[in-house]
């Protein structure tokens, strides 16, 4: 497994999500790091409170760096539980840092087809990059996250996009190289209360399905 050397970024939260009717439950990506040769995948998971949730259509469109895909939905009308998953094919795109991906989920009553509201039932909204397909995954930082409080007194929280949910694992070493605390980021929300002397530490977050790693500098006072 290839080790990056320890990089210092600016972070920035460039991840958001709305969900207005908490339909979707989770969102994720193959491959999670693109490149310009892969078709890519985003799977949708859907939960409806009706008897059925049929697909009626679905569409994506893409505009430069902007991927907006909607698909809309008939839903029964008694009670119940309902899941599915929604499958959103894009064809290989260009390379370039940053594409922001779009969802729209509406939805409508049975039968086939039927007319969604006026506005989105659901909406999710998040960013990712894709390499020259001749480049390592190593090479460039293909997701944004962040970390805040930054300096803390060692309680913050560590955000990932949720489509590489579960994906990372971290390393906390101070600044003579010793290993100071370690494990799995078990969410996208992820949060840590270390228990250190003030000073500056670095976390180092590993891909377990990769080998892709990137490292932040921590400063706890």
């Amino acid at each position: 497994m290839k080790v990056l050397s320890i990089v210092l970024i600016t972070l920035s939260l460039c991840w958001t999500s709305i969900f207005s009717q908490n339909n979707i439950t989770s969102v994720s990506m193959e491959p999670i790091y693109p490149n310009s040769d892969d078709t890519i995948f985003v799977f949708i998971d859907l939960t409806f409170s009706t008897t059925s949730c049929l697909a009626d259509n679905s569409s994506v469109q893409i505009s430069g760096t902007d991927i907006t895909a909607s698909s809309q939905y008939c839903l029964g009308m008694a009670t119940a539980m309902c899941s599915t998953t929604d499958t959103i094919v894009i064809m290989p795109l260009p390379a370039a840092v940053n594409y922001n991906f779009n969802y729209f989920l509406s939805v409508g009553s049975l039968p086939l087809p039927c007319t969604p509201g006026v506005v989105p039932n659901d909406t999710f909204f998040f960013d990712f990059g894709v390499l020259e397909g001749s480049v390592g995954i190593d090479e460039k930082s293909m997701f944004s996250y962040g970390m805040r409080p930054n300096p803390s007194r060692g309680v913050f929280e560590l955000y990932l996009p949720s489509y590489i949910d579960n994906d990372f694992s971290y390393l906390i070493i101070n600044n003579q190289g010793e290993h100071i605390q370690s494990g799995l980021v078990e969410s996208n929300v992820h949060r840590f209360d270390l228990q250190l002397k003030s000073g500056m530490y670095h976390m180092i977050l590993s891909s377990k399905s990769s080998g892709y790693q990137v490292a932040e500098r921590i400063v706890i006072y």
